[in-house]
C-alpha cells in the first residue's frame, strides 16, 4: 500500500512540473475551429498558429483531420435521419399490409370462406414492398451511422492532440490513465 500512495505523489509531482512549461497563450478546439482567449482565430490567423508548433507545420494534418471529422458528422447524421425515416416507412408499410388484409378479407367475403382468405392474403402482401424499402434506408442508415462515429472520435482525439501539443509547448503531451493493463489493473502515464 505504501508503494501505491508514493507512486501516486511522485505522479502528481511530475505532472505538476510538467504543467510549469505549459505555455501562457494557451488555445481550446472549438469544433473544428482554434480559439485563443475566448476569441475565435480567423482562418489566416489559425493558419499562422500552426504552421510552427514545436518545428513542425499541422496544418496538413488538421486540414485532414477537420475533413475527416466533417465527414463523420455527416454519416452520423444522415445514417440517423435515414434510419428514422426507414422506420417510419417500415411501420407505414406493416400499417398498409394489416388495413389491406383486413379489407381483402372482409370484400373477399362476399365470394365466401376461400374468397376472404385469398383478399386477406392478397391484402396484406401489399405492404410487402414498402416494407422491404423501410428496412433497406433503416440498414444504410444505420451503417453510415456506426461508421460515422469512429471517424468522428479518431479526428477529434488528432485535433485535441495538435492543441494539446501547442499548449504544451510543442512537446507532446502527457496523459494520466487509470485502468486495466495487461498485468491487471494500474496506473499508465502516456506520452
Amino acid at each position: 500500500m505504501r508503494r501505491f500512495i508514493v507512486v501516486i505523489m511522485l505522479m502528481f509531482l511530475s505532472l505538476g512540473a510538467w504543467a510549469q512549461y505549459a505555455g501562457t497563450g494557451a488555445i481550446r478546439r472549438a469544433g473544428t475551429h482554434i480559439e485563443m482567449n475566448g476569441e475565435r482565430l480567423s482562418p489566416e490567423a489559425q493558419s499562422a498558429l500552426l504552421a510552427n508548433i514545436g518545428g513542425k507545420d499541422y496544418n496538413s494534418d488538421w486540414d485532414k483531420a477537420r475533413k475527416g471529422r466533417n465527414t463523420g458528422v455527416g454519416l452520423v447524421v444522415g445514417g440517423g435521419t435515414a434510419t428514422i425515416l426507414g422506420g417510419g416507412v417500415l411501420v407505414l408499410g406493416a400499417a398498409t399490409s394489416l388495413i389491406g388484409a383486413t379489407i381483402g378479407g372482409t370484400v373477399g367475403s362476399i365470394g365466401g370462406q376461400e374468397g376472404a382468405q385469398k383478399g386477406a392474403e392478397e391484402g396484406a402482401s401489399a405492404g410487402g414492398p414498402i416494407m422491404t424499402a423501410g428496412l433497406i434506408t433503416a440498414g444504410l442508415g444505420l451503417v453510415a451511422t456506426v461508421v460515422g462515429i469512429p471517424m468522428i472520435t479518431s479526428n477529434n482525439k488528432i485535433l485535441n492532440g495538435i492543441v494539446n501539443t501547442y499548449n504544451n509547448g510543442g512537446r507532446p503531451s502527457a496523459q494520466l490513465n487509470f485502468g486495466p493493463t495487461y498485468n491487471g489493473i494500474g496506473l499508465a502515464l502516456v506520452f
